[in-house]
């Protein structure tokens, strides 16, 4: 069996592994799988899809097109190790065997570690561990996630995004747009917010088996502080789609957020 991804790096070293299971929106606009934080893509840039046995990749009307090779086309089919660039950001289509595992986040996490050069983490791709049975063993005790059945943990696992930081690399910034919750799989992140001066304080510090970013998912605004990464990180991403779904399949998971929710403004 054929696993398809998207490498594609969106900081000076950040690198996202996002797996291929559905067609695929790119653009500025929330609405998209693949949203875009580059003022050069459109607010609804592109669409990838599988089509006839390929993955097919198509303009949507941007004003700045998709690039292959340095030429501007509306539609391409491409093979895997082909990649295109929409605005500043350069996606290869990648593609990994393999052969029945019923592991998913592992074969993320292996690929994600093959294609990644100099990735100074002592974890990545040592094969001493199972990556899958680490994140359910992590978002087996992390309270939102305490209501799921082992199938729909396993869910998780399948539609995750798998993101690598270097250390010194911002994950997020105060103010940003962004829905998404964090779970740390490896390293350690520094959490951080500017007060009235503009000066910056630290939080706090977070590491493996914690996670962050449920506050914006829950009440849709910017996020309320920066995220940066203290060494080597490896953060699974839950995106505000994924976790919509997962919500609207299981009314637990919804009664947690708000409750977790509210304990937050209660301690601000």
């Amino acid at each position: 069996m054929k696993r398809y991804y998207l490498l594609f790096e969106t900081g000076s070293c950040q690198k996202t592994l996002y797996p291929l299971l559905e067609a695929t929106t790119f653009g500025r606009d929330k609405s998209n799988l693949i949203q875009l934080a580059d003022s050069t893509a459109s607010r609804n840039h592109a669409r990838m899809r599988y089509w006839q046995g390929s993955w097919i990749v198509e303009d949507l009307g941007s004003a700045n097109g998709i690039i292959i090779d340095g030429e501007r086309l509306e539609k391409a089919s491409l093979q895997p190790g082909n990649s295109f660039k929409i605005g500043d950001t350069t996606f290869t289509l990648i593609e990994r065997e393999i052969a029945g595992s019923k592991d998913p986040l592992e074969t993320t996490l292996m690929a994600l570690s093959a294609t990644i050069a100099g990735l100074e983490s002592p974890v990545i791709g040592d094969g001493k561990d199972s990556w899958s049975g680490k994140f359910m063993d992590i978002i087996s005790v992390i309270p939102l996630f305490v209501p799921l059945r082992e199938t729909e943990r396993e869910q998780l696992a399948e539609i995750a995004t798998m993101h690598a930081f270097k250390a010194g690399e911002m994950i997020i910034r105060e103010g940003d747009p962004g829905r998404s919750i964090y779970v740390i799989l490896d390293g350690r992140v520094k959490v951080s917010k500017k007060d009235h001066d503009g000066n910056e304080s630290e939080l706090t510090t977070l590491g493996v088996g914690q996670f962050f970013g449920v506050t914006s998912l829950l009440n849709g605004k910017p996020r309320a502080s920066s995220v940066g990464a203290l060494e080597s990180t490896v953060l699974v991403e839950l995106s505000s789609a994924s976790m919509a779904k997962l919500i609207k399949q299981n009314q637990a998971v919804k009664n947690v957020l708000v409750q977790y929710y509210k304990s937050r403004r209660r301690g601000s």
